[in-house]
């Protein structure tokens, strides 16, 4: 893996980031990545909310998301709209 990973790159290992099976250099690359895209940090927020989602749906209360989610998801979502023109 390169110094920064490409979003697509990111994306595919975001699971195996998730459960601590990278190596170090591959976590802190991951990292950096995810600290410097908004679009992929939105991501993969999004799946971290997974497990709390199925605990909803199965009748068990959810923890709150934190506030600025919301806000941060739509912007993702925005900006990856705009890279598909």
């Amino acid at each position: 893996m390169k110094l920064l990973p490409t979003c697509r790159e990111v994306r595919e290992r975001l699971t195996d980031y998730s459960e601590g099976s990278l190596s170090l250099r591959e976590r802190a690359s991951m990292r950096m990545h995810l600290l410097l895209c908004a679009a992929c940090n939105a991501f993969y927020r999004g799946l971290r909310a997974v497990p709390g989602v199925a605990r909803f749906l199965l009748g068990a209360e959810p923890p709150p998301p934190p506030p600025e989610a919301a806000k941060a998801l739509e912007a993702a979502l925005r900006r990856m709209g705009d890279h598909r023109h």
